[in-house]
């Protein structure tokens, strides 16, 4: 039995835009003599007496910073103190000095390595990207092109992987944390020329998600593709869906298809409810069509929820179209 929704289905016109430390050390001053100023007529024996003995010079253990990315570290210094002597332990619990030696450098620090980032072809337009960054475990990533961003993680070891789409012929790959660059790669993408996409990036809780109906598929049939009915890259049944989360916590839907499929419809759906009923709801549309791109914004404003509720329907055209437009 076919599932029955109700449907409002919107025309609109858009316009079609363009595609695309420092340590602050504070040494207080050296001891100071315990004598005063003695009267040159003091005898020299009176002047041993009441000459209080000189305090021994105190070792302070001077300061350390540690900068990572790249993981080197900088010591702190004072010239009225100078650096602290290596000491071994003894039977008991005062230290014995020894030649001055440097500081042993902290394990998982300098000794982690630099990021190595690599990529290798995985179909038509896609590209698997692998990241080791053993400096960096735990460590959220983002992963930039020059018309996405997506957000990524790693692992305990500081490694990363995953499939990724490329828009273009030549694509340079960076990958940030923290507002700062630890690899970068250039990735070049084949059979292009063989694939069509759509690309929906909308806010994280926005109900507005790329609907896909292949070979004249209706609602729930198997040639019906959303994020929760994705497919895989390797399919031989026709297109498929991924998913990805940007940095700023945008949601980015991407269908491709392969060029011969043609018997396709595209919309855009969300299904009415209290949150959002009577709202504005948005994003941006890009359309990859061989190895060029068009984007554009989109503005729906839901309506008022019906009593029984439903689902708002906003079709768009297929591949076939050169420019990407809402159908009227």
């Amino acid at each position: 039995m076919r599932t029955i929704r109700k449907i409002s289905m919107i025309g609109a016109t858009f316009l079609l835009a363009a595609a695309t430390g420092h340590v602050m050390q504070s040494v207080g001053p050296r001891p100071q003599l315990g004598a005063s100023l003695v009267a040159s007529s003091v005898s020299r024996e009176t002047w041993r007496n009441r000459v209080e003995p000189r305090e021994e010079p105190r070792v302070q253990l001077i300061s350390k910073t540690v900068l990572r990315n790249p993981p080197v570290y900088h010591f702190a210094t004072d010239s009225g103190v100078g650096i602290v002597p290596a000491t071994v332990r003894t039977s008991g619990d005062q230290f014995t000095s020894s030649l001055p030696q440097p500081m042993p450098l902290k394990t998982g620090a300098a000794d982690c390595g630099h990021a190595v980032l690599s990529v290798t072809p995985a179909g038509d337009g896609l590209t698997k990207l692998e990241l080791n960054a053993p400096c960096h475990p735990d460590t959220k990533l983002t992963i930039r092109d020059a018309s996405l961003s997506i957000a990524g993680q790693t692992d305990k070891s500081g490694a990363f992987s995953a499939i990724l789409p490329l828009l273009a012929p030549t694509t340079s790959l960076e990958v940030t944390t923290g507002g700062s660059t630890i690899a970068q790669v250039e990735a070049a993408a084949s059979g292009l020329d063989k694939i069509n996409r759509a690309i929906w990036v909308t806010d994280g809780q926005s109900p507005l998600h790329l609907n896909a109906y292949e070979n004249g598929a209706q609602f729930d049939d198997a040639g019906h593709l959303d994020v929760t009915k994705p497919r895989t890259p390797d399919t031989s049944l026709g297109g498929y869906m991924q998913s990805f989360t940007s940095a700023d916590g945008k949601r980015i839907e991407i269908y491709t298809a392969p060029k011969t499929l043609t018997a396709l419809k595209l919309q855009l759906e969300a299904t009415l409810s209290s949150e959002d009923c009577g709202k504005p709801v948005g994003g941006r549309l890009m359309r990859m069509h061989g190895t060029g791109t068009a984007a554009m914004p989109i503005t729906l404003d839901l309506p008022a929820c019906p009593s029984d509720g439903g689902t708002v329907v906003l079709p768009l055209d297929g591949f076939e179209s050169q420019g990407l437009t809402a159908q009227k």
